[in-house]
């Protein structure tokens, strides 16, 4: 065998390899998607958090709308951070898990990404139970992971609208609400690690907008379990 031809065989988790994980996402997401639309729904979902300043804020913002949202938790931070889930928890927010590092199934090795996703929920075992609801993290979710996740009987958390809150050019508050608005309802994805002022300060806008729509248009802001 060549070097190239055994390189192929190592290579780490690819589309091709990870197709059935795939096949698994677009149906869950259109599933998502009509539940949404059929109970005119707005799901606010934070990933990669919690950040000791942005999360804190976030919530002052929330329960002033009286929204409770879902946070897929990353166990590095929240190790670091357990004044913050404490807080989310006592909150009433739902938490999940999104990993413990912020791994990529699909470049690394399948052991890896399994042990990153076991190490996450290990690191937040007294926030959340075995089978919270997992986040794969850059939305990357393989077949052994997916197994992993079986096993737990732990669902997968999927998002319908990007509000582009990491994207390199930063979307104005308004376009994921036109998003959600054209659908008919939708759980939007943002997250809440601290990041610059500019960037802090738009997920708060954009989280607020989403917010005062759901008033305007009528939507009712649930949980993920709630669209599950």
């Amino acid at each position: 065998m060549s070097v190239l031809s055994l390189g192929k065989l190592l290579r780490p988790a690819s589309a091709g390899l990870n197709a059935p994980a795939c096949y698994l996402r677009r149906r869950q997401e259109r599933a998502l998607k009509r539940c949404c639309v059929a109970t005119r729904s707005l799901v606010l979902s934070y990933d990669d958090g919690p950040a000791a300043s942005l999360t804190p804020a976030l919530l002052d913002l929330l329960a002033s709308y009286g929204a409770k949202c879902t946070f897929f938790l990353l166990g590095k931070r929240a190790v670091e951070h357990p004044e913050v889930v404490d807080r989310l928890v006592a909150e009433g927010h739902e938490l999940g898990c999104h990993g413990n590092q912020h791994v990529n199934a699909w470049e690394v090795s399948p052991s890896e990404a399994v042990r990153d996703l076991d190490e996450g929920y290990a690191a937040m075992a007294r926030w959340m139970p075995p089978n919270a609801t997992f986040r794969p993290p850059y939305g990357k979710l393989s077949v052994p992971t997916w197994l992993a996740l079986r096993r737990r009987g732990a669902r997968v958390g999927w998002w319908t609208v990007d509000s582009g809150d990491t994207w390199e050019r930063m979307p104005s508050a308004t376009e994921p609400v036109e998003a959600v608005r054209k659908a008919g309802g939708g759980v939007v994805l943002l997250h809440d690690f601290e990041r610059v002022t500019e960037r802090w300060g738009q997920v708060l806008e954009m989280t607020e907008a989403l917010l005062k729509a759901a008033r305007a248009e009528g939507w009712a802001v649930r949980q993920m379990r709630d669209v599950m």
